[in-house]
């Protein structure tokens, strides 16, 4: 199991790469195709590990490349992954893995993700954007959080019971 979610992993973040670059992501010009995909990533995996020491190790660094390579706040950017990792946690506390939780789970935390920096971007006075711009920023991570969100909780689930995966331990 290890091995194929460093694999959704690198694939997610090499996704995120092509939208980001080739898409053109700036804020006069939102594209439906643009979400954070190393965040789906890693809380789609989150069932698949039993070790909570190896999770955050890998969200950890993951958090950390990321920021590196598309915010520029490497520590920001790992504080983040790390919150929507804890609601995550929280969420499916009370509800079970499955299609729609794992949806609106994610989809609240790419929320947080992104309400939390811009309140943080916006207490230091750096790179702020309009209340209104954020809200463009929610509703179009909408659309790709949720195809993005299915189609890898259905690959990981799938290739887990076919090949009769174990947890990460």
């Amino acid at each position: 199991m290890m091995v194929l979610s460093i694999i959704l992993i690198i694939f997610s973040y090499l996704f995120q790469t092509i939208f980001s670059n080739y898409i053109g992501y700036t804020y006069q010009s939102l594209s439906w195709l643009t979400t954070l995909y190393t965040i789906i990533s890693l809380l789609v995996i989150r069932p698949y590990f039993e070790n909570d020491k190896k999770y955050l190790m890998i969200l950890g660094i993951t958090g950390f490349v990321s920021g590196i390579s598309y915010t520029n706040a490497a520590l920001l950017n790992t504080c983040l992954f790390l919150i929507a990792y804890y609601f995550s946690k929280f969420f499916h506390f009370y509800f079970p893995y499955n299609y729609l939780t794992i949806n609106i789970s994610t989809l609240i935390a790419i929320f947080i993700y992104h309400i939390l920096s811009f309140l943080f971007l916006l207490a230091i006075g750096y790179d702020h954007y309009s209340f209104k711009m954020l809200l463009e920023i929610l509703l179009h991570s909408v659309p790709m959080t949720i195809i993005y969100t299915t189609l890898s909780y259905f690959v990981v689930d799938s290739l887990y019971h076919k090949f009769s995966l174990r947890e990460v331990k």
